[in-house]
């Protein structure tokens, strides 16, 4: 049977509700109910389904709403039921939530008194599968099984061994990997007769599955050996077997990173130098002997904001790892990853393991797929601060790549946000961190753009930001004109006035590189806290 949003708000549980959104889509069709309070849950979708959910997760902040019904929107959920009522202290959802919501005619329905969400889901779900109180009954009893094996940290054979005995068949679980899971064991000889139906697709009338999601990719399936056709209350256990075996392994692989991170603290030992090259490969060899010690390059980001929870701080890092651990794999590179807590930011140690010649390449791939990921904004905020170092080929140069990491992201936040985050584009700016005496820069300044700077405080003029911006563009007048919203003829009068006050001979190739060093010595200078430099 086919219900719509429409429908089903002709259900006494609906009779006092109000639409504060999407009215357009209360056709949409309904083919599930689910009950959603945690933030990540898109992968856990399957399309059409039906959101209930008290917002006590998300409702008081506009960013976590909208990534919400972000997720809701792309994976075909056909709408949102909230009720604000009596468990937090929530008056109404945020304005743009509710502008995103009624721009994709996707319904939101508040309820104005408080419900319960088990009557809602009971009552849908037997309008839409026609089955008995006991059917019902059965299915969430099953559901608080798995809940209580999930939170109790149980091991993928106690979902097994649930479904089995509820099903009383034959269970298998296959996770990409290669690695299979039987409940009950068979003897070899009839695991190897599944295992090789299931791989060349013999019989599959006598398999009911269900694939298994993470993070948006199919990660295992899982297998019930009928030997009749499949019953509904069959199909229904292994779809909530599944569903909670994908809640299993984003718990189980969170786990293993924030082992890995806390494992991996050695790292700020060999970014100060205080242990060799050699322990350095030691230790990465210890993390996976199968590691390839090639080159190295350091990448950095900042942690969240200080004002959060170390354990709030902790998900963040690590759902991050989660989602680009496998990004830099599928490009050649093993992700080791920790945090300095002094600095208050965190530390990628790539290590490449294909052939060099297209590092640079596999790199910028990497980043153009992360900054396309649909995560949570406060993951998106702090990795687009993404920051590269130098790639280095002796692991005794990692502190040079962890500190010039570091310069990409301080010019970053300071300076200009670049496209590309490797250090390798700082241009001249590499050069003026180099230089440690002060008064040797501004006497740089003073001499190749001094005459600039006291005209434009006096006047008031930009000739120095006209020069900047002509000499970007190769000497263009057309596009300098165009960039600075002028007109040709001014942009005459002001290069005129440019030669008069720096000589005849500004543009010639040595004066121009001095010229462009100064500017970035300028931008650096202010940028530590001097003032605006005059003469």
């Amino acid at each position: 049977m086919e219900l719509t949003i429409r429908a089903i708000l002709q259900r006494s549980d609906f009779q006092d509700t109000e639409i504060v959104a999407g009215n357009k889509g209360l056709n949409r069709k309904v083919k599930w109910v689910h009950i959603v309070e945690i933030e990540n849950f898109g992968h856990l979708l399957h399309g059409r389904e039906l959101i209930l959910s008290t917002g006590s997760e998300w409702a008081n902040d506009k960013e976590k709403s909208l990534y919400y019904l972000q997720q809701l929107l792309d994976f075909k959920a056909s709408g949102l039921c909230i009720d604000l009522n009596g468990r937090n202290q929530i008056q109404s959802l945020p304005t743009e939530m509710l502008k995103l919501a009624e721009q994709n005619d996707f319904p939101i329905i508040l309820f104005n008194q408080e419900v319960k969400f088990i009557d809602i889901t009971k009552d849908i779900h037997e309008l839409l599968l026609g089955y008995q109180e006991n059917f019902w009954w059965e299915l969430e009893n099953l559901n608080k099984d798995f809940n209580h094996i999930l939170v109790s940290n149980g091991p993928i054979e106690a979902f097994l061994k649930k479904l089995h005995l509820t099903t009383k068949k034959q269970v298998v679980l296959v996770h990409d990997t290669g690695e299979y899971w039987f409940f009950p064991s068979p003897t070899s000889s009839v695991k190897q007769k599944i295992k090789t139906e299931l791989k060349t697709n013999k019989n599959h009338m006598d398999y009911d599955f269900t694939s298994i999601y993470f993070l948006n990719e199919q990660i295992a399936q899982l297998y019930t050996i009928e030997d009749t056709n499949i019953s509904l209350f069959n199909q229904l256990a292994i779809k909530r077997c599944s569903e909670f075996l994908a809640q299993y392994f984003w718990k189980h692989r969170q786990q293993t990173e924030i082992h890995k991170v806390k494992k991996n603290e050695w790292i700020l030992d060999a970014l100060r130098g205080e242990i060799s090259s050699e322990e350095t490969m030691m230790k990465m060899l210890q993390e996976n002997t199968s590691i390839q010690l090639n080159e190295v390059s350091i990448a950095v980001f900042p942690s969240a904001s200080s004002s959060i929870t170390k354990q709030n701080d902790e998900s963040f890092f690590t759902e991050t790892l989660m989602f680009i651990r496998t990004i830099f794999k599928n490009e050649g590179y093993h992700l080791l990853a920790t945090k300095d807590h002094k600095r208050n930011h965190f530390i990628l140690l790539l290590i490449n393991q294909r052939k060099q010649k297209n590092m640079s390449h596999r790199l910028k791939r990497a980043l153009n797929k992360i900054n396309n990921l649909n995560v949570n904004p406060s993951v998106s905020e702090n990795l687009k601060w993404l920051s590269f170092g130098k790639t280095v080929k002796n692991y005794d140069q990692v502190q040079t790549s962890y500190q010039t990491a570091l310069s990409t992201l301080h010019f970053q936040k300071n300076i200009q946000k670049l496209e590309e985050p490797f250090y390798h584009n700082l241009a001249l700016y590499r050069l003026v961190e180099q230089i440690s005496d002060t008064n040797e820069l501004e006497e740089i300044i003073n001499d190749y753009i001094g005459p600039l700077l006291d005209h434009d405080f006096k006047k008031g003029t930009e000739l120095l930001k006209s020069l900047q911006i002509y000499l970007k563009n190769l000497g263009s007048k057309n596009e300098t004109a165009r960039e600075l919203f002028i007109v040709r003829q001014t942009l005459y009068h002001r290069l005129n006035k440019i030669k008069e006050l720096l000589g005849e001979d500004y543009i010639h190739p040595e004066n121009r590189v001095m010229i462009e060093f100064a500017i970035y010595a300028k931008n650096y200078l202010e940028m530590n806290g001097l003032k605006p430099l005059r003469v």
